[in-house]
């Protein structure tokens, strides 16, 4: 889950409960942000958002029970601390709401273009695996309701929902597993490579851990994972083993928590990966798709971090995919300027601290969705948008109500998305859509660009 902090050119801010940590060894930082956490969660809930200047993230995670309606919202990023052992679950979330009193005016807009096509290769819309949704509520009856506002109970083909990282008990055996049988929708499961000791993946990297998977020591855990989605019937789920991996923020990142350089476990990510493809694709009965999902270099990355370094290889791989939000954290000039970052993977107009290789004699600034298209193409894999979504103007760096962006993504979509293209339809930080009777984010514009794409 996750959301995601903007680069300055000079550094970034730590993330913690919206504090600034002081600059320390790597060993120590994570000592702090570990007691922080710790301490805040003993109270009411912990957040792991960065400051208000930067972005939302989708991390999410839920605590584990019975299922019932939860009293307070709680995503991946933002667990609920509890004593109560069969607590039900929280729907996850990645960003807390902000009082719509202490919110800026939202940004003046473009009007809406025709959208221009990216660099690489594509595929129509009409052949498309096509468009799904992340609500956070565990369930698909609000995704129901979305798929008659565009037309027919076909609309949406995709939900996805995050498995709850404490541990490798609760990696290995989801409890919201039964939440989603029978439902019309392919799943697409957030799988966690490493236990964070908390339901949400925004954590510390739990080294040992790590070496471990890495190791082949937890491919047990992987094969019970695998065998419980067959049990349940979701063989064929696609598996987003690993997510925005190039973030600090995640318990599996290959970036220090300060973005100055890779960190040391850098290289158990593509051992790590591999291993757990492997186990569960051991399993009778699976047909599982399994996604290879950085985040746009627009919102993350660091010195060393060339993600063509970290790509497991195509025989693990059957997917690959970015995050790309409208929002990046740090203010741009206009409309057109944020999308421009999001394509070329650059951060407020020209800055990333990795250029992509090129690609067929063709160079990128950064990993954006131009890299993604060519990427994708010429490894000949299905081109994936697990998560993107509308960012709040006020905390987030984003265009609110932004019928441009919207505009240009979905038609990036019928264009290039050959694999699912999920839109994080979560209020707080990331805005919602306007569905009746299901979703208000205030976003009308960009609601009615979405509907005029994707309805029927």
């Amino acid at each position: 889950m996750h959301r995601r902090s903007a680069h300055a050119k000079h550094g970034r801010s730590a993330r913690s409960l919206n504090l600034r940590l002081p600059v320390l060894p790597d060993q120590w930082r994570r000592w702090a942000l570990t007691l922080a956490l710790s301490v805040t969660a003993g109270v009411l809930s912990f957040s792991f958002f960065p400051n208000p200047a930067t972005m939302p993230v989708a991390d999410r995670l839920l605590d584990k029970g019975a299922f019932a309606a939860p009293a307070l919202p709680s995503l991946l990023g933002q667990g609920t601390s509890s004593s109560i052992a069969d607590q039900a679950p929280a729907p996850v979330v990645t960003a807390t709401a902000k009082d719509p009193a202490t919110r800026k005016p939202g940004p003046a807009h473009s009007a809406a273009p025709a959208a221009s096509a990216a660099a690489g290769g594509g595929t129509a819309f009409a052949d498309a695996a096509g468009i799904g949704f992340f609500d956070g509520t565990q369930s698909p009856a609000g995704m129901e309701t979305a798929a008659t506002w565009l037309g027919s109970s076909s609309s949406l083909k995709y939900a996805q929902d995050f498995i709850d990282a404490t541990d490798f008990t609760k990696i290995s055996n989801p409890w919201q597993l039964s939440h989603w049988q029978g439902s019309p929708f392919t799943m697409i499961w957030g799988v966690p490579m490493v236990p964070c000791g908390a339901p949400a993946t925004q954590c510390a990297t739990n080294v040992s851990d790590y070496n471990e998977v890495a190791n082949g020591g937890a491919n047990s855990y992987y094969v019970t994972l695998a065998n419980n989605l067959v049990a349940a019937g979701f063989g064929s789920s696609y598996i987003r083993l690993g997510w925005e991996f190039n973030a600090d923020w995640m318990g599996w990142a290959i970036c220090n928590q300060s973005d100055s350089a890779l960190t040391s476990w850098a290289s158990d990510f593509v051992p790590a990966f591999r291993n757990i493809v492997t186990s569960m694709r051991s399993v009778s009965g699976q047909h599982f798709k399994f996604i290879w999902n950085p985040i746009d270099t627009a919102n993350a990355n660091c010195p060393g971090g060339n993600l063509e370094n970290f790509y497991p290889g195509d025989q693990y791989v059957d997917a690959v995919a970015l995050d790309a939000y409208d929002g990046i954290g740090t203010a741009t000039s206009s409309d057109q300027a944020r999308w421009n970052d999001i394509l070329n993977g650059v951060n407020a107009g020209g800055y990333t601290a990795v250029q992509p290789a090129s690609i067929n004699g063709q160079s990128f600034q950064g990993y954006g969705l131009n890299w993604l298209a060519a990427f994708g193409h010429e490894h000949n894999k299905e081109i994936s948008l697990p998560e993107w979504g509308l960012m709040d103007a006020a905390t987030d760096g984003g265009g609110g109500d932004d019928a441009y962006y919207m505009t240009q993504m979905t038609q990036w979509i019928k264009t290039y998305a050959s694999g699912p293209a999920l839109f994080w339809n979560y209020g707080g930080g990331t805005l919602q859509l306007n569905i009746p009777n299901y979703t208000n984010g205030g976003t009308p514009n960009a609601s009615a660009v979405f509907k005029a794409a994707f309805g029927s």
